[in-house]
């Protein structure tokens, strides 16, 4: 293989690794909604999902911090040891996903403990 053509497979491929690490593109991440859904069959299993930080708050004493993040499908709490982000910046977030209680198949209390972020443009 000529290196021409090798760069033309590898410069492509490249570019979406990139743009998809940055969450310029939605590859590899699961809508909200879809993660709410599945939340009983996905507890302690990684996620990754993008949305809007929409609101956060810090318990105080304790260091707690914890935001909301919403897309078109839905919304939910991401708890963190990181600062806080700000209120409407786009974000990719990848973490451990847990429910407080799933009573007769429905989670209760979902939240995703915060393992990375990535700012996103939405």
């Amino acid at each position: 293989m000529s290196i021409r053509k090798f760069n033309t497979l590898l410069i492509p491929a490249f570019l979406v690794i990139l743009f998809a690490g940055c969450g310029l593109i939605p590859f590899g991440t699961r809508p909200i909604g879809e993660v709410r859904q599945s939340a009983p069959s996905l507890e302690g299993r990684t996620v990754r999902v993008k949305g809007k930080v929409v609101d956060s708050s810090q318990l105080p004493f304790v260091g707690t911090r914890f935001y909301k993040l919403q897309d078109d499908t839905g919304e939910l709490w991401v708890t963190t040891k990181d600062p806080l982000p700000a209120v409407g910046e786009g974000l990719v977030v990848t973490g451990e996903l847990h429910n407080a209680a799933v009573l007769g198949g429905t989670s209760l209390g979902i939240q995703i403990q915060e393992r990375s972020r990535l700012k996103a443009r939405l």
